[in-house]
């Protein structure tokens, strides 16, 4: 025989017509049917045992009405369990969508969905927070619980509706991607073919997409590249309207001409990465005139996916160019225009330095233009030189005596 002591446990529920409700119970566990009244077969029809009706369905059985479609729970109030993260008694949530446990304490407020009750050892006191439950949030709640179940309702009857449309819009989508996929392909098939034709061109020559998709350009870094570009195209490719050879040197100052004549302040433009042009400017740019240069430079280079700036001012440029002539040794005379600057180089350079010289220019050139610096080189020349005869410690000594020249002063001429 069991000699332990009963423990009595009160269970006070706080949703549906019972709220308020305490139920007097024995430690032991619970099964909670929680439905409308009319789903449950009356005590007093006919049934012969009391084992058999509705609330026994399962040992230990509590009925709550609730006019809201609600989950089963058991209550187990014959064990305490521990864990790491906190202590109480076991309830399970027994639902269509998934079980679920959850350990909650005495004078604790259970709370899912529309469900909320409490419990405690009948020999304690309720807490505070029990006690002052609010009915009117507790109704709000359910309000807002029973739209959501007329609202699962509403879309649940148009479910095959929303399916049939989904599988309309799905297969546009797969129309559109297949469209889309097949461009791509058949561009990609294009570009290859290109590929191969101009495979034999005499430098490198890139091929590259307008940003469209519907041109393909073939870039050429000569005249000479361009020219056997096309050519190639139009003997080997039938259909090449959509294929234009660019000669990106000639495009370059054209564009270039075109911006500052509009009245941009561009330098040069870097072709390295044609595809993402470097634009050199002598002044900084508000965000307005920037967006509207980047537009107009997009709009005049349709291949370009993007454009970047770089700033460089008309004394940034000025000090550039003095220290490389300076680094060469050559003597210069500044001279201030309406622009920029022209620097005047007047001297008589060696071969070597006239050949370094031409290359820093072209190479400045070539970064910045030469709109803002001028290079001018008037070199001092030898009048004399290719005359014939060369100029010895011993007088003028004549190498070819068809071509000759030799100064007299007035008091050798014989005028007999």
């Amino acid at each position: 025989m069991n000699d332990e002591p009963l423990h009595y446990f009160t269970i006070k529920l706080l949703f549906g017509s019972m709220f308020g409700c305490e139920l007097n119970v024995v430690a032991g566990d619970y099964f909670l049917l929680i439905n409308p009244s009319s789903t449950l077969q009356d005590e007093n029809s006919g049934i012969s045992s009391v084992q058999e009706h509705a609330v026994h369905y399962t040992l230990n059985t509590l009925y709550i009405p609730c006019n809201i479609l609600s989950p089963n729970i058991i209550l187990r109030l014959s064990n305490r369990l521990e864990n790491e993260e906190k202590s109480g008694y076991s309830v399970e949530i027994l639902d269509v969508s998934g079980n679920e446990i959850k350990l909650i304490d005495e004078n604790e407020i259970f709370t899912h969905e529309h469900i909320c009750f409490a419990f405690k050892q009948s020999e304690k006191n309720w807490t505070e927070d029990v006690l002052n439950y609010n009915l009117q949030s507790a109704e709000k709640k359910n309000e807002i619980i029973l739209a959501n179940h007329d609202i699962v309702e509403f879309f649940n009857k148009r479910k095959n509706r929303a399916i049939a449309f989904g599988l309309f819009i799905l297969f546009l989508l797969l129309i559109s991607a297949s469209i889309v996929w097949y461009k791509k392909v058949e561009s990609d098939w294009h570009v290859l073919t290109l590929n191969n034709v101009l495979s034999g061109s005499p430098s490198p020559l890139e091929i590259v997409k307008s940003r469209d998709d519907k041109t393909i350009f073939v870039l050429a870094q000569k005249l000479q590249e361009m020219e056997w570009a096309q050519e190639a195209l139009f003997i080997k490719i039938k259909d090449s309207q959509n294929v234009i050879p660019i000669w990106l040197a000639q495009h370059r100052e054209d564009t270039v001409a075109q911006l500052h004549h509009v009245g941009y302040p561009v330098l040069q433009l870097d072709y390295t990465v044609p595809q993402y042009p470097v634009l050199a400017i002598h002044r900084a740019l508000s965000e307005a005139e920037e967006k509207n240069l980047k537009s107009a430079v997009l709009q005049k280079i349709p291949f370009a996916m993007d454009i970047k700036f770089i700033v460089k001012n008309k004394e940034q440029l000025l000090k550039e160019a003095k220290q490389g002539l300076e680094s060469l040794h050559i003597a210069y005379r500044k001279i201030n225009t309406d622009v920029g600057y022209s620097l005047i180089i007047r001297d008589a350079l060696s071969d070597n330095v006239l050949t370094a010289l031409s290359q820093y220019i072209k190479n400045f050139n070539n970064q910045w233009g030469n709109r803002i610096i001028n290079f001018s080189i008037n070199l001092d020349e030898n009048w004399l030189q290719d005359k014939s005869y060369v100029d010895s410690s011993n007088g003028y000594l004549f190498l070819n005596p068809r071509h000759w020249y030799f100064p007299l002063k007035k008091r050798d001429i014989d005028y007999d």
